[in-house]
């Protein structure tokens, strides 16, 4: 190319100086033609330009041109296969089979590794086994891509819970019952927020959200469980009874064998354990 952008400027500031200042007239005739010179030269670097764009396109036609690349298969991701294994992992969840969630979780996250729900779900199962480190390593990882995935948020707030940590614990669950979209996180979150106001002997707090979480869910056990126990606690009796028969009768539930035997304690005269699932 003829003449770069720099080369140009200097010459149109030398120009400008000159006419900035009285100009005789034995240079003016100089002066114009300068300044002819300079607009053919500018003219003609645009043209230039213009030709050199059209051949970069060609390199972008040619990059397009390229056959596939042969390593890509090996790092798709069969979304729909894993989404399947997902399911069945939070079946097993529900069903309170550790093992059989992790192995579900294991085969999604195989087919596809870039799942956060599945990863979320891992922590779930592995806090289940009181494997809290790993659980929550796993789902620290989840909130550093996705800082507001809701199951991963519920899974730190209540590995947070069993560890002691209560103030934080609520921080974690409490932004995520605050946050719409995910329907199951925000059942969850009531149910740990729940839970962590037990601890803290706050049951007016602990009966209003484990209330919003069995509204939600009907059939979570755990929440009737945890619901029987604070009305106890706040001295609503025959209200504790009704909440544990309704966790009592829900099939299929593994929550509600630990109902009925919370029923079957007080009615011998005895009472519900004052720590959580105790």
């Amino acid at each position: 190319m003829s003449d770069d952008a720099g080369a140009l400027r200097t010459e149109f500031n030398r120009l400008e100086a000159a006419l900035n200042a009285p100009v005789p007239a034995s240079e003016r005739t100089a002066l114009s033609a300068a300044i002819v010179a300079l607009f053919k030269r500018t003219d003609t670097q645009i043209n230039e330009l213009t030709e050199f764009k059209a051949r970069i396109r060609e390199l972008v036609d040619a990059f397009k041109a390229l056959p596939p690349d042969r390593v890509a298969p090996s790092v798709r991701h069969d979304h729909l296969g894993a989404s399947s294994h997902i399911e069945r992992g939070w079946s097993a969840l529900a069903s309170g089979d550790w093992s059989a969630a992790q192995d579900q979780l294991h085969q999604a996250l195989a087919l596809d590794s870039t799942s956060t729900t599945a990863q979320a779900l891992l922590g779930w199962a592995l806090m289940y086994e009181n494997r809290h480190d790993e659980a929550l390593q796993i789902c620290l990882q989840v909130l550093v891509r996705e800082p507001e995935h809701g199951l991963a948020r519920v899974a730190v707030g209540a590995i947070c819970l069993r560890k002691g940590i209560v103030g934080e614990a609520i921080e974690h669950l409490s932004r995520a019952a605050a946050r719409a979209g995910d329907a199951r996180a925000t059942l969850y979150a009531n149910f740990w927020l729940g839970v962590a106001y037990l601890e803290r002997d706050m049951q007016t707090d602990a009966v209003e959200f484990l209330r919003r979480a069995v509204t939600q869910g009907p059939n979570l056990g755990e929440g009737w469980s945890e619901l029987g126990r604070a009305l106890w606690l706040r001295g609503q009796q025959n209200e504790a009874r009704e909440a544990w028969t309704i966790g009592a009768a829900i099939r299929h539930s593994p929550h509600a064998q630990r109902c009925a035997a919370l029923l079957e304690t007080v009615n011998a005269g005895g009472a519900p354990p004052r720590s959580p699932f105790g």
